[in-house]
């Protein structure tokens, strides 16, 4: 199914967002909802209660099903206010470390909530599979990993032969370090700046059989549809927060960091992904 990037429907509410209440230190929670709702292609799929329409677990116990329920009631309503308790009260689907009533970090909850809604619909494929007489091989494609997935290249080229070594990650998000760094330009292009190899830190070649000078480069081979950064507030884990103002453009190039070799690349008008949501939660 092809993702609807942009809204495809008009939805009952008018206005501002639907403001969330503070439920006892759920401003890490409500912060994250708020950006998912207005995520369009995730939205949209909720909008038309995509997931739920197939999913045999709505018992409030489907962490995809909350979800979904909670974007549809906030887009659909015309109240000012509102309280995600179904999604408070049942945090263990998602985290079970998660307590109520205590402060938790929105990034933490953000990768632990897709990664348990992507969790949840590849059970569902493959349980649809396995009745149609299918077997599932690998880890399959999900609505979820086609909005916010993403392949990270990382590239070791030994500078005395020349000989790269590829590796390749799966990501769901980036995390930019802004220690040294006032914008968001600035810390995605430390993020991607090349690295090189020597002194005692040099690279064993497999071609060379030595140690070489080699230099490291990171890439994006496939960019997400939806990237997810976060900044890193604190300096290590036990250093200080960094509170001042990171400055952000409303469009990031993305273009100048995309990995030369990406198929991904091929026929697509592929220029900059355009800044769509700011969570702010002071234990982010």
């Amino acid at each position: 199914m092809a993702l609807e990037m942009t809204w495809q429907r008009p939805f009952r509410r008018k206005g501002p967002p639907v403001g969330f209440r503070n439920l006892g230190n759920t401003c890490y929670l409500n912060s994250v909802l708020q950006c998912l709702t207005y995520t369009p292609p995730l939205a949209n799929f909720c909008l038309r209660n995509q997931h739920s329409s197939l999913c045999k677990s709505w018992d409030g116990h489907c962490p995809f099903c909350l979800v979904e329920k909670r974007i549809w009631r906030s887009l659909n309503s015309d109240i000012l206010h509102d309280a995600p308790m179904n999604i408070q009260r049942s945090l263990e689907l998602f985290a079970k470390h998660f307590r109520s009533g205590r402060q938790e970090d929105a990034h933490e909850f953000l990768r632990y909530l897709i990664e348990a809604c992507n969790d949840v619909c590849a059970k569902l494929y493959k349980a649809r599979n396995s009745q149609g007489g299918k077997a599932s091989k690998g880890e399959p494609d999900t609505i979820v990993k086609d909005i916010f997935g993403g392949v990270l290249q990382s590239q070791v080229k030994c500078l005395s032969c020349e000989a790269e070594s590829n590796k390749m990650d799966e990501i769901m998000d980036i995390s930019l370090d802004i220690l040294h760094a006032s914008s968001l330009k600035e810390a995605f292009c430390r993020y991607f700046q090349s690295e090189l190899l020597d002194g005692n830190n040099k690279y064993r070649c497999e071609k060379c059989k030595k140690l070489s000078t080699a230099r490291k480069q990171m890439s994006i081979f496939q960019a997400p549809n939806v990237l997810v950064i976060q900044l890193k507030r604190f300096e290590d884990i036990y250093g200080g927060k960094i509170d001042r103002s990171i400055i952000f453009e409303e469009r990031l190039a993305l273009s100048g960091h995309m990995c030369r070799d990406s198929q991904w690349l091929q026929g697509r008008d592929f220029r900059n992904a355009e800044i769509s949501g700011i969570g702010q939660n002071s234990n982010a």
